[in-house]
């Protein structure tokens, strides 16, 4: 029973929080939608089921942050990436603001991201296949859309394969595209220090989710935001480069946001996992590798890729794990207080 009441006020909510989504239209200008977003959620009702949303996101958070750091080692028996950076023992009072504000907002990202895939959604009016200029059939009005991008799938029936596996990779690679240049940029000595300087505090991530989210407010939102981006650049298409957009369904966009918060998480705590297309490093292709994001945590000018180093390759900024590099045994993280071994031991 308390299950039930839990499912219909979700889709209570959800029902609620859809409706202040205009639909995209050609003829409505970015300033128009964005007018009419604001007016339709800042009603009181609104605003708590955004707030409510984002309790519901943060526990989920939690339990990705959890099961991030617990089951790989766990169940897996992954072997641990060794300390070479000095690691953030314990977080000062301005981590715990940042990360609190930064989980936070979670929330309203969600109602974007989700919120942008529901204002493209597949209806009568923009269906890819109507002809016609613009016509009435009965009490359905159809416009012509060829060429327009692809639109997002909520409907059950209509989803498959092609609209929510297909676009997973093309997500991927579009938003480490975008995220690469936006975490080189952050390293620019002249505004290094004012946003991202926070981040790097931490040389030896360990605590998955939680140390990812330690960062300032401002690249907290850049990185999240560009998430919809990404998600508009696939389902729109960029027809300079030729790419008319795809279909995306919320399955395939909830499994995008859901993977890349898994791999953001495994980034920042000391498993060593990779995914690889064959088994043998020298003959196969690194899809993802931990070790990477570890490599960037201590050398900063290299590996700015969120989840692949595939542009970082391509614009000659990767750099390779070197398992040779030197290893200080006091530096080691103690398993149980997950401090430095030499800092446990000191106290």
């Amino acid at each position: 029973m308390i299950h039930h009441n839990i499912v219909n006020h979700l889709v209570g909510m959800a029902q609620r929080l859809a409706s202040t989504i205009p639909i995209a239209s050609k003829d409505d200008s970015i300033p128009d939608l964005v007018n009419q977003i604001v007016t339709k959620s800042t009603t009181a009702l609104c605003l708590r089921d955004l707030l409510v949303l984002t309790i519901y996101v943060v526990a989920a958070l939690e339990l990705v942050s959890n099961a991030t750091y617990h089951i790989p080692k766990a169940l897996c028996k992954v072997s641990s990436i060794p300390v070479r950076g000095k690691h953030l023992d314990r977080f000062s009072t301005k981590d715990w603001i940042f990360i609190t504000i930064n989980k936070c907002m979670t929330g309203v990202f969600i109602y974007c991201y989700f919120g942008y895939l529901w204002s493209v959604r597949k209806n009568e009016r923009n269906d890819h296949h109507a002809h016609g200029d613009e016509h009435t059939d009965g009490h359905r009005s159809f416009e012509h859309n060829c060429c327009a991008g692809g639109r997002g799938i909520w409907n059950l029936e209509e989803i498959s394969l092609m609209n929510t596996f297909l676009p997973i990779p093309v997500l991927f690679v579009t938003y480490d595209f975008f995220y690469t240049l936006l975490h080189w940029f952050l390293h620019i000595k002249s505004i290094y220090s004012y946003i991202h300087k926070h981040h790097h505090h931490q040389k030896a991530p360990s605590r998955a989710n939680i140390d990812a989210v330690n960062v300032h407010p401002l690249e907290f939102f850049l990185g999240e935001f560009n998430h919809v981006l990404s998600l508009h650049l696939v389902v729109k298409g960029i027809p300079l480069w030729g790419f008319h957009g795809m279909d995306v369904s919320w399955v395939g966009a909830l499994i995008f946001i859901t993977v890349g918060g898994i791999l953001a998480g495994l980034n920042h705590t000391r498993h060593d996992v990779a995914f690889r297309v064959m088994k043998k490093e020298k003959m196969g292709w690194t899809l993802y590798d931990s070790k990477h994001h570890d490599v960037h945590h201590r050398i900063p000018q290299s590996n700015y890729g969120q989840y692949t180093v595939l542009w970082d390759r391509i614009f000659g900024t990767f750099r390779e794990y070197d398992e040779n590099d030197r290893v200080n045994p006091a530096y080691q993280l103690d398993p149980v207080t997950g401090q430095t071994i030499k800092s446990t031991k000191e106290e």
